[in-house]
């Protein structure tokens, strides 16, 4: 090497090497990817809770989720339910809960006519680690990965507890639009009592 040496770098290399960097740290910091402990990470409760709102988080389970009004539309045989609403996971501090937003989608091939109209509110049970842990670090949950009944059995991950069928398939969203998906779900720290 000479002192005179030029220590350029052409335009594509340097373009390759910035998306290689850009891509390398967003990769390491999307909750999508977060596998890691964290304090948002749900654990079981031993004692059930009872909210302001006349919700309760069930004994073992990890926590509910409510879309309040669902809309439902039927195309002949097609029959889909969409709405928003919110998740509440208990947390590993006693009497704190996380809330946050959800988008929630729906849908089975039991329709029989046209219409569309508001449906019965929703409401789940998570009664699975796995389930409460992948809304809690913004992940979809999609319900053919889970065993999702009306039905209380040991394997139980999603208990329905009202508002859908065992016919329906469904994708929760963690988030309020698209922004929750790029940046992360925004979460708050409440207490249990006051949800």
């Amino acid at each position: 090497m000479t002192p005179t040496q030029d220590y350029t770098m052409s335009f594509p290399n340097f373009i390759n090497r910035t998306l290689a960097v850009f891509a390398f740290c967003a990769s390491t910091n999307s909750p999508a990817t977060a596998d890691v402990p964290h304090p948002t990470d749900a654990i079981a409760t031993r004692h059930a809770v009872q909210t302001s709102a006349g919700h309760s988080i069930p004994v073992g389970a990890f926590g509910f989720l409510i879309v309040p009004r669902p809309r439902e539309v039927t195309l002949l045989q097609l029959r889909g339910i969409a709405g928003s609403g919110r998740a509440v996971l208990r947390t590993d501090a006693p009497g704190i809960c996380l809330t946050f937003p959800v988008r929630f989608v729906a849908g089975d091939l039991s329709g029989d006519q046209i219409s569309g109209h508001l449906s019965e509110p929703i409401h789940l049970v998570i009664k699975s680690r796995r389930a409460a842990r992948a809304l809690a670090h913004g992940r979809d949950v999609v319900s053919d990965s889970f065993d999702v009944s009306t039905r209380m059995t040991p394997h139980t991950d999603i208990l329905m507890q009202s508002g859908l069928e065992e016919s329906f398939g469904f994708v929760i969203n963690p988030g309020r639009n698209i922004l929750g998906d790029i940046f992360g779900v925004r979460t708050h720290r409440v207490s249990c009592h006051s949800v």
